[in-house]
């Protein structure tokens, strides 16, 4: 159920958004500035590789600097997962992570908290509801697409290898990587960097050490007899489409093998008994339930439809 508050309320559903996050950290604010007790409430994260933080933020496309500062965004770069966004007419505000989110009028900004009479409207999230429409998942996902769809400042992954041992099994953590960084030409201009078409799904969500060097590279020499080096090649994939006249048809998150539609149960029945052997909701699947198309990890029993297929899954 949906409540609408103000003042110390709205605050406070601010900070244990932040605090409370363990999957998924998505924050909208044109304007952010931390002062030491936002800081504080980020810290918790610092060394916390599992959750993804995605930092969305806009205006003053002449002075950057103004809507977020070098020192907030050096700050930011600190954490092992983070996606920072760029979206220049950005206006809207909103505070989610995998529980709960809150639709509201309030910036990222100390001044805000501190002087300003803001509104919210706030919602706790079960992982059900995500497959229902409501205001909130529509804000989610409305926001996710800005995310999605706008330029990517700074990208950094977390780097797994897998165990080694006969009694070791799963990934380990190793380290984070800077997939992407164009602050440099963002604030040494003072301007985006606009001619930028990056976007959030040009990076993986992970990195997986193990594969990253099992291909080797060519060399290619240019008509200047200069050498290049041809990065490895991206696997390709074909998928199959959602059949005409076949609405209730769905595919297994796990197998890709053909299903009943049911965002509630993505799974085939032998699928779903070695899901339930760990249990994990998170765990990255290979198939997206509405379209059968590979996922690539992007969808889990939490979440078993890939973000761009959710709106026409839901309209049907």
């Amino acid at each position: 159920m949906s409540k609408f508050l103000t003042g110390e309320d709205l605050e406070n559903v601010v900070y244990d958004i932040i605090w409370d996050a363990e999957k998924t950290l998505l924050i909208v604010s044109p304007y952010i500035k931390l002062d030491d007790y936002f800081k504080d409430l980020f810290k918790k994260h610092m060394d916390n590789h599992k959750l993804r933080i995605i930092l969305v933020f806009g205006k003053n496309e002449k002075k950057v600097n103004r809507s977020l500062s070098n020192e907030d965004f050096d700050f930011f770069k600190k954490f092992p997962n983070v996606s920072i966004v760029y979206v220049p007419h950005l206006h809207a505000k909103y505070y989610g992570n995998e529980k709960k989110g809150v639709i509201t009028s309030i910036n990222l900004y100390d001044y805000s908290f501190k002087n300003n009479i803001e509104f919210g409207v706030f919602s706790e999230q079960k992982i059900l509801s995500k497959f229902t429409t409501s205001a909130d998942v529509e804000a989610w996902h409305e926001c996710m697409e800005l995310a999605h769809n706008n330029e990517v400042v700074y990208v950094k992954r977390p780097a797994y290898r897998s165990k080694k041992g006969l009694m070791s099994f799963g990934n380990e953590y190793v380290k984070s990587e800077v997939l992407f960084d164009s602050t440099e030409k963002f604030y040494g201009s003072g301007k985006s960097n606009l001619n930028s078409d990056k976007r959030l799904d040009d990076f993986a969500d992970e990195i997986d050490l193990d594969q990253a060097h099992n291909v080797r590279p060519e060399r290619v020499w240019r008509d200047d007899k200069k050498e290049t080096v041809n990065p490895a090649p991206k696997k390709k994939f074909t998928f199959k489409t959602q059949p005409e006249n076949k609405s209730n048809v769905g595919y297994c998150i796990r197998t890709g093998e053909e299903i009943e539609f049911n965002p509630e149960r993505p799974m085939s029945l032998n699928a779903f008994k070695k899901w339930n052997q760990f249990q994990d909701v998170e765990y990255g699947e290979a198939y997206c339930h509405y379209s059968g198309e590979p996922s690539n990890g992007d969808t889990t029993l939490a979440r078993p439809i890939l973000r761009k297929n959710w709106k026409k899954a839901m309209s049907n």
